[in-house]
């Protein structure tokens, strides 16, 4: 497998925060509107890391999660993988379905409704990049999984072998009603788009 070095362009990087941070804020709108609650989607950090690298730039690899996983489409076939914890995920269902908050295990219910806010945030993102590039980007339809964190990534990682193992990790924070939750987003883009969103950006 052939590896991109993961120490990219200063230019690219600031680009691509600037983008996240656009994308972001089409999030907080469109989820706002969606639970009738202000949300806001901060962009924390945003890094670039090779599959390799990634377990130890994110938290406990024991901990369990709830990602939503998109593939993308555009200039070629890229992924997005949305995480948070259980906590935030059980809060934001409750407040699509208009119910009072409670820990539990999610069920269907609760994961299809995750689908749909993993849905829009990935969409607000993949929009952002694809305006900015002048191409179309398509998301299939968002998958959900429960699971360890570290047996989670193993999507990520099969995926970027297929074509690029770079991978861009967007740390957010989701406020709302006085309390903030963390989550990340991983952005693997085709190399093609790499090489497309770096001629864009130092263009401008």
């Amino acid at each position: 497998m052939h590896t991109l070095s993961i120490e990219p362009d200063p230019v690219l990087m600031d680009g691509l925060r600037e983008i996240g941070n656009i994308g972001a804020a089409h999030a907080s709108t469109a989820l706002s509107n969606l639970v009738n609650t202000d949300i806001a989607v901060e962009v924390t950090e945003h890094f670039a890391c090779s599959t390799l690298e990634l377990p130890d730039m994110l938290d406990d690899p024991q901990q369990m999660v709830v990602a939503v996983f998109l593939e993308t489409y555009g200039v070629g076939k890229g992924g997005l993988l949305l995480m948070f914890s259980q906590e935030m995920a059980t809060s934001l269902v409750d407040m699509l379905l208009s119910r009072p908050h409670s820990r539990r295990e999610l069920d269907e219910v609760d994961l299809d409704a995750i689908c749909e806010v993993g849905n829009i945030c990935a969409s607000a993102y993949l929009s952002a990049v694809a305006k900015f590039c002048g191409i179309t980007m398509v998301p299939s339809p968002p998958g959900v999984a429960v699971d360890m964190l570290h047996a989670i990534l193993q999507y990520p990682a099969a995926l970027a072998e297929a074509d690029s193992d770079d991978l861009m990790v967007i740390r957010t924070q989701f406020v709302y009603g006085g309390s903030v939750s963390s989550g990340f987003m991983l952005y693997i883009p085709d190399r093609a788009t790499v090489r497309l969103l770096n001629e864009k950006f130092k263009a401008v």
